[in-house]
């Protein structure tokens, strides 16, 4: 065991110790919530844009609806 690789055994931390991870078969694991993990970031930050489109296009469609509503008035 190297200076760097000095942990009590059975536990390691996977994303620090990698020689452990691929020794207890738990890397693929590893990858695999790392990537779970990324498309959960990714899904939120497009709701977030999604919110603030919706948002301007709520609050660009309010004129639009008073103008509608003024137009028919006057007729």
């Amino acid at each position: 065991m190297s200076i760097g690789h000095l942990h009590p055994p059975g536990v390691f931390d996977a994303g620090h110790c990698r020689t452990c991870a691929r020794q207890a078969g738990l890397l693929d694991h590893y990858y695999h919530v790392q990537e779970e993990e990324a498309r959960l970031r990714q899904a939120s930050a497009s709701a977030r844009a999604a919110h603030w489109y919706a948002l301007g296009a709520l609050g660009l469609s309010g004129p639009g609806v008073l103008l509608a509503a003024l137009a028919l008035l006057t007729r």
